[in-house]
């Protein structure tokens, strides 16, 4: 399980050439309860640094946003949310555009929504128009891509392609209920099946070992199944617009999702009766949320009622402990990623353009 106190060293480096630090401490390897005076500080997240790439161009100000870690930092794409070709840009660790500031046109298309995850090393993009989803590999500086292929259902997760038993596969979601496409060594689909009847509303993904995790709304339901072992699980309840994470090592997860104007959390459970173990308000008033992990702790943004992005941890009791940041994204224009081993918070403004806040941890 997480520990509240286990902080990496990782979300302290705030004082660095991005932004003042003040305020910040390295609090070294916490493992345990520590103490100051008898007193057990709190931990409370703050933005320690920003960045903002107002020069990239878009096709549209209202876009669907994905950021993807890579080796060297991160990828950013996005498409208008009309339809339109899929543009992005490369970003270093330190958040520094790599290339032309004004990003690179990389796909024509009248792509409506866009996912993308690293597999073997390779950056795989997911495009739907609506009807079908199409599967590519781009090249690492986003100048070329080649096309995998063309699956039936407009829904796609947010882990492209994932690996279970040594087989890379993608999940899909459309009329006829939820598909998995596998793909040979040689990155040829080799097969579709139907893995589920139900349809879908929505859905999400995230690896889980060496196996795939799915999540997926219907209009009255929530479902959950790992693809490589079979365990499905489902709650009476739609999980819409849901976002998954996942930590294997502790056989856990967290699902967020939307439930009337209310942010909801899901405990993920492997092995439970049930995995999709329970259901509480995270918090009130909030619209889009995503959750990351960070390798100690799962971290939550979401938009408040006056559009503001609030990023915070979920404590041990599953409490979100909370800032809010000087970000004002459309609801398919925010991700919350690590990123060269650092929590940010990235974001796509109609009047700023993109822009993302480092997040790190402090003790008041």
């Amino acid at each position: 399980m997480r520990h509240l106190f286990a902080l990496s060293l990782v979300l302290m480096g705030c004082g660095d050439n991005l932004g003042d630090g003040a305020g910040t401490e390295d609090l070294g390897d916490l493992g345990g309860a520590v103490e100051d005076n008898g007193v057990v500080g709190k931990l409370m997240p703050q933005v320690c640094a920003a960045r903002s790439w107002s020069e990239v161009q878009t096709a549209s100000k209202d876009v669907d946003l994905t950021v993807v870690p890579t080796a060297n930092g991160a990828a950013v794409l996005h498409v208008p949310r009309t339809g339109g070709l899929l543009g992005g840009f490369l970003l270093d660790g330190q958040g520094l555009i790599i290339g032309d500031p004004a990003g690179t046109q990389i796909m024509d298309g009248k792509w409506t929504d866009v996912s993308a995850s690293v597999s073997d090393g390779r950056l795989v993009v997911g495009l739907t128009d609506g009807t079908a989803t199409t599967i590519s590999i781009l090249r690492d500086d986003l100048g070329d891509h080649r096309k995998l292929t063309t699956t039936g259902g407009a829904l796609l997760g947010d882990a492209v392609v994932m690996t279970a038993r040594e087989t890379r596969f993608t999940a899909t979601g459309g009329t006829s209920g939820m598909l998995k496409t596998t793909f040979d060594s040689g990155w040829t689909a080799t097969d579709t099946e139907v893995f589920s009847r139900t349809v879908p509303t929505g859905m999400t993904s995230a690896a889980y070992g060496d196996d795939g995790m799915i999540a997926w709304s219907t209009t009255t339901s929530c479902h959950l199944q790992r693809l490589s072992s079979g365990i499905a699980s489902t709650q009476d309840f739609a999980c819409k617009g849901a976002r998954l994470a996942t930590s294997y090592a502790d056989r856990e997860g967290e699902l967020v999702w939307q439930g009337g104007d209310s942010v909801m959390l899901s405990n993920i459970r492997a092995s439970a009766h049930n995995e999709i173990a329970n259901v509480k308000i995270l918090a009130t008033e909030g619209t889009s949320p995503r959750v990351v992990f960070d390798g100690e702790r799962f971290w939550v943004s979401y938009l408040n009622k006056l559009g503001e992005l609030v990023v915070g941890y979920l404590d041990d009791n599953d409490n979100l402990v909370s800032t809010r940041v000087d970000l004002r994204p459309l609801p398919g224009a925010h991700e919350l990623v690590m990123m060269d081993g650092t929590l940010w918070a990235f974001a796509f403004d109609a009047e700023t353009g993109f822009g993302a806040s480092r997040l790190c941890l402090v003790r008041e």
